[in-house]
């Protein structure tokens, strides 16, 4: 924080040696990636791109990247509603499309170094027809001419196809935007032993954000991989500074690098 010339002028030219000294040091740990401090009033917190996306306790979350969201056949996209989704025709939306491709590879990156992969879906109405959503939560869309409604067990509420949650992966039916409100996640996510959530999906400024919050409130490290997700440059900008934000490329990239490290350390001899 720059402070104004009359407080500069009273420190004299040692108080600003020494903070022009202090500056220096942190842009130099920046430009390091090693962390400037990792102690706050005592309380530990990680840093690093190295720390906030570590195999050993990071897992990645795929928020809402449902059928009726994200496929040219969904109730979004779909020009007449009263007419029945065709799967076969299914395309992710063009908007949707490079965070698809991204997400693909971050998935399958995560994969072969055996991480956690959580899934989130969301749900409006139950199969008997019982609405599950709020007030609340609808009052965002309360000038809308027409509001989206998922449906669980259709198709439309399924995660799309290129990203098909397999055995094992945590599955969230949620029916508030937070994926950690009222469901197992947190649960599931503690036995696991995980810190740090790599976040992706959509939508930026809703769901994703709120089950950014909701991870954090839990005691998790929410890790925003912004080329995963919707690009809402006022979502994006308004989570500047308060998450920690890395592209599929950048933690790709961590992996194998921690990876080689991790095998090289391995491989070389013990001295006698």
């Amino acid at each position: 924080m720059l402070e104004s010339p009359g407080i500069l002028h009273e420190m004299g030219k040692g108080g600003i040696m020494i903070r022009f000294a202090v500056m220096f040091v942190l842009i130099c740990a920046v430009q390091a990636n090693l962390p400037a401090e990792k102690n706050i009033n005592g309380v530990h917190v990680l840093m690093t791109l190295e720390e906030l996306v570590n195999p050993a306790y990071s897992a990645v979350m795929v928020v809402d990247m449902q059928n009726e969201m994200v496929s040219t056949e969904g109730q979004c996209s779909r020009p007449d509603r009263s007419i029945p989704p065709d799967p076969s025709k299914h395309e992710v939306v063009s908007h949707l499309k490079e965070a698809t491709r991204n997400l693909q590879k971050l998935l399958a990156a995560a994969r072969q170094l055996e991480l956690p992969i959580a899934y989130a879906e969301y749900i409006h109405e139950d199969r008997n027809g019982k609405m599950l959503v709020n007030g609340p939560e609808y009052w965002t869309h309360r000038n809308g001419e027409w509001v989206l409604s998922i449906v669980e067990g259709t198709w439309g509420s399924r995660t799309i196809d290129e990203l098909t949650p397999r055995k094992g992966d945590i599955m969230i039916r949620k029916s508030l935007s937070d994926a950690f409100h009222k469901t197992s996640l947190t649960d599931q996510l503690n036995a696991k032993g995980i810190k740090c959530l790599l976040i992706t999906g959509i939508a930026t400024g809703g769901c994703v954000f709120a089950t950014a919050m909701g991870a954090m409130e839990d005691g998790f490290y929410p890790v925003m991989i912004t080329d995963c997700m919707d690009q809402s440059k006022i979502s994006h900008d308004f989570m500047e500074g308060r998450w920690p934000k890395f592209t599929s490329e950048q933690v790709i990239s961590t992996w194998q690098e921690m990876k080689a490290h991790s095998s090289s350390s391995r491989s070389k001899p013990e001295r006698e």
